[in-house]
């Protein structure tokens, strides 16, 4: 059996800050490239398209398909994500018999419902699919069989049937490494401290998060207050895969929290040394998950850059996050990755509940103050569905309101669908942008990115930052 797993176009995502993203966070659909591998695994065939890296439109996909003729077409999607998708698979099936699965984040929050409203679609797969993609393609010539595979949402004589939930994966070790043969890897690379543009592997080493944070959907992902972890040596098996096999000398681990389990980061460090793999990493964690001895042998074992999530700089505003971090543990943090001699990134969130224009005056000011802090991003808030944040804007709570139910206008650039107490759609819009030119049009930041950066990185990234900041109207 054969089948074809497709991720839509996202860049609208980053409104104009697309150019800026593919130099610095494309990554390849690794959902998708764990799907393939066991599907290879089971002894059938599978391929992987990346529209957004690749460039594919319904034209070319419908090309690739016909000569491919897959068994199975699988979609994958988040809620921003869902209108790609559906235009993809609505226009296979204008020309095709081909069944269609959609699997990914959204359906696993909407379950039959998403079937319901786009019928387009054959099948839905629930949470973890590397078994139920392949327990589908095999009961394909024999439908009585569907009933058995649990996950899976499909139709019957009219009816939208939902199977149980599927447990998870206990031990992640048991997984197959990630099939990234048809993704080119020199399609996803980013600017890497002191190296400049460098072909960059997405990973993941854990599945899982216990935080709480009110801007997450984590709970409507079942079970995945439980973390679960790879080994360090599959780990580092992966690693030395990737280096000496396939010659990419940057990883971005995409774990929620990498150093959520200490102990396990230090074994990995050390396996990395005892191995002598010579590449560089990155990853996103807590301001309470690190300490200085943990940073600086990550940093003696290759890693670059952390990022981590301030979210606001007023105290009153991150503790109604459920972050349940607090600012003197964030400063904290960014001052002993500076001193560590690793790059540090942090994430700010306007437009929560509660928030108005002088909470967001205190963000700024405190990520301006903040020692060891070398890039920031600064996000509207996002009422993504499945999130507590978005039943509270729902309900009105701290002042707050949704303008737009649209997915599809879910930006995380330029673009509001949320008002709060006196921020209104078009402040929060202006408040971004004087927020990043505030951060970086000051001259000691110029300066460290420019030392931090090789020239032509520098240059290249921070032509398309002011192109993305100058053309924001536009949207």
């Amino acid at each position: 059996m054969k089948c074809v797993l497709i991720a839509p176009p996202f860049g609208s995502v980053y409104g104009t800050f697309k150019g800026l993203m593919r130099y610095g966070f494309l990554n390849p659909p690794l959902g998708l490239c764990y799907l393939a591998a066991a599907v290879k695994r089971s002894g059938h065939q599978a391929l992987v398209l990346d529209c957004e890296a690749q460039g594919l439109n319904l034209t070319s996909i419908l090309e690739i398909i016909e000569r491919e003729k897959p068994d199975l077409i699988g979609i994958t999607a988040t809620s921003p994500e869902l209108n790609n998708a559906v235009a993809i698979a609505a226009g296979l099936k204008s020309s095709l018999a081909t069944p269609i699965v959609l699997g990914g984040v959204h359906v696993t929050i909407f379950n039959e419902q998403a079937l319901v409203d786009h019928p387009c679609f054959d099948f839905g797969a629930v949470g973890e699919g590397e078994e139920t993609i392949v327990e589908l393609l095999e009961a394909l010539p024999e439908p009585h069989r569907y009933a058995r595979i649990q996950g899976l949402i499909y139709r019957q004589a009219g009816e939208i049937i939902q199977n149980p939930l599927r447990p998870l994966l206990q031990d992640l070790d048991d997984l197959p490494f990630p099939d990234r043969t048809a993704l080119p890897p020199e399609l996803y690379f980013r600017s890497v401290p002191r190296l400049g543009h460098g072909v960059t592997a997405a990973f993941m080493s854990s599945r899982g998060c216990p935080c709480r944070c009110t801007y997450c959907a984590i709970d409507h992902i079942p079970g995945w207050r439980r973390v679960r972890f790879r080994s360090a040596a599959n780990v580092v098996d992966e690693i030395e895969y990737l280096v000496r096999e396939l010659k990419i000398l940057h990883i971005s681990f995409n774990d929620d929290v990498l150093t959520l389990n200490k102990a396990r980061i230090y074994e990995i460090c050390r396996e990395i040394k005892r191995r002598q793999l010579t590449f560089t990493w990155e990853g996103l964690s807590r301001a309470d998950a690190v300490d200085r001895e943990l940073l600086r042998t990550m940093k003696d074992a290759g890693f670059v850059r952390i990022s981590y999530g301030i979210e606001s700089g007023n105290p009153a505003i991150l503790k109604s996050t459920g972050k349940n971090e607090t600012l003197e543990q964030i400063e904290a943090a960014f001052r002993l990755t500076r001193e560590a001699g690793i790059i540090a990134r942090g994430s700010l969130i306007i437009g929560l509940p509660f928030e108005n224009r002088r909470t967001v005056e205190d963000s700024f000011r405190f990520i301006n103050r903040l020692e060891g802090i070398d890039q920031v991003v600064i996000n509207i808030l996002q009422p993504y569905p499945g999130t507590k944040v978005r039943e509270m804007m729902l309900q009105g709570v701290g002042g707050s309101r949704i303008l737009n139910d649209d997915l599809s206008e879910l930006r995380r650039f330029g673009n509001a669908v949320v008002e709060v107490n006196d921020l209104t759609r078009n402040r929060l819009i202006w408040l971004q942008k004087i927020g990043l030119l505030r951060f970086y049009l000051r001259p000691k930041v110029l300066w460290r990115n420019f030392k931090v950066y090789h020239p032509k990185a520098f240059l290249m990234d921070g032509l398309a930052f002011m192109k993305a900041l100058c053309s924001w109207g536009a949207n």
